[in-house]
């Protein structure tokens, strides 16, 4: 994933490479306080070096920004597993996907981002069984030129990067995150939760921005409500319910990175955006990072053990019924595809103009199962097929 970065994002790759992050508390000598909202990249270097202690860390750039800072991802899982290569990774791994401080000004978003950083490797037996079973990769801090250049929510070119996803020419930032996203759900342990981490400079609370149905589908709507909830029983009286904001009335926000999500994974992610609070009274950052963690790792785990008929409702072109799997018609037919945890091809086929019935007994069986369906123009269906379904 280095190849996206400059000269710049390469130097501090290569830093990290060679253990000598040990230097970075150099660079840090001007106090926090003169630059990036009281956390500039300085600080993000800082606390990378000591990340990077946690045999349970792993730390990348996915990219690199207009100035050619390096946008870092701090990757946790159990130690043993591999968590770049994913054909190294064992069957029963979830991935959760964090990215924050999108706007540089909305400090707080960060500080969630790092609280469920330490919440994660902590030394208790929590933390050790959500590593054991999950991938947790964030994005600190997305976009650190806005953070330097004291832009409260552009980068170096002015842009805002929560609304350049359906720019004909997006930005550098935008960019690396999409390829990382793909390059994610192309690979066996697919994103199953996306969180975009913001902070409310407004009203100062916590909440959700919740999606239509007529911007998304019913199924989804009734989802972003039970995963919401799920994060709400985790910090009693911390966030608002799901009707505090709500958005998307008529059709999705392809502008937004949950645009990106809806338009290309429908049902099969959770994506949201989270707002935390943004005043002087903010805090408890701890609190909603805790939510957070546990919310997501709730809501994967219900929709694991969730009765086969009742997950093929959240999605609508990749049904699970007690025949097999059903795939929607098309209107030019397509292809579909079943593999392996480690991406090895088990099957294949052809849908045909109306679609197909891939009986439970006639499917190769495995520990874990991916079936992947392409149709003409680009659309693409992805689910995770139950060991026991025959």
């Amino acid at each position: 994933m280095l190849k996206w970065a400059g000269r710049a994002a390469q130097a501090a790759i290569m830093i990290l490479g060679l253990n000598l992050m040990a230097a970075a508390p150099a660079r840090a000598a001007d106090p926090d306080s003169t630059n990036g909202w009281n956390y500039g990249y300085d600080s993000l270097l800082r606390d990378l070096g000591e990340w990077r202690k946690s045999p349970h860390v792993r730390i990348d750039s996915v990219g690199a920004t207009v100035k050619g800072r390096a946008l870092w991802m701090v990757s946790i899982t159990a130690v043993g597993d591999s968590v770049g290569r994913s054909g190294d990774l064992t069957p029963r791994k979830h991935r959760v996907f964090m990215h924050a401080r999108t706007h540089p000004a909305e400090v707080q978003a960060q500080r969630v981002a790092n609280e469920a950083i330490r919440f994660l490797l902590a030394d208790n037996p929590q933390a050790e069984a959500l590593r054991r079973d999950f991938i947790f990769n964030i994005i600190p801090m997305y976009n650190p030129d806005g953070v330097e250049l004291g832009k409260p929510r552009q980068n170096a070119h002015d842009s805002d990067l929560e609304r350049n996803w359906n720019y004909a020419t997006m930005e550098p930032e935008p960019i690396a995150l999409k390829k990382t996203f793909q390059s994610f759900m192309a690979g066996p342990i697919p994103i199953e939760v996306a969180l975009n981490l913001h902070s409310d400079q407004f009203n100062c609370t916590r909440f959700f921005v919740f999606h239509f149905p007529a911007g998304t589908s019913q199924a989804y709507s009734d989802l972003e409500k039970s995963f919401i909830a799920g994060v709400q029983a985790r910090f009693p009286g911390g966030i608002k319910d799901y009707t505090f904001n709500q958005t998307w009335p008529v059709q999705p926000g392809l502008q937004y990175p949950e645009g990106f999500w809806w338009s290309n994974y429908h049902e099969n992610v959770m994506a949201l955006t989270y707002e935390d609070t943004n005043c002087p009274n903010a805090g408890r950052f701890d609190s909603t990072a805790t939510a957070l963690v546990l919310g997501s790792v709730d809501y994967i785990k219900a929709r694991m053990t969730a009765p086969v008929l009742a997950r093929a409702k959240t999605e609508t072109r990749v049904l699970l019924v007690p025949e097999g799997v059903r795939i929607a018609a098309g209107p030019e037919g397509g292809r579909w595809e079943l593999v392996d945890s480690r991406g090895r091809r088990m099957a294949e086929g052809a849908t045909g103009a109306q679609g197909a019935l891939l009986a439970w007994n006639g499917l190769p069986n495995a520990p874990m199962r991916i079936l992947s369906v392409a149709w003409p123009g680009g659309v693409r269906s992805r689910v995770v097929l139950p060991a026991s379904a025959r």
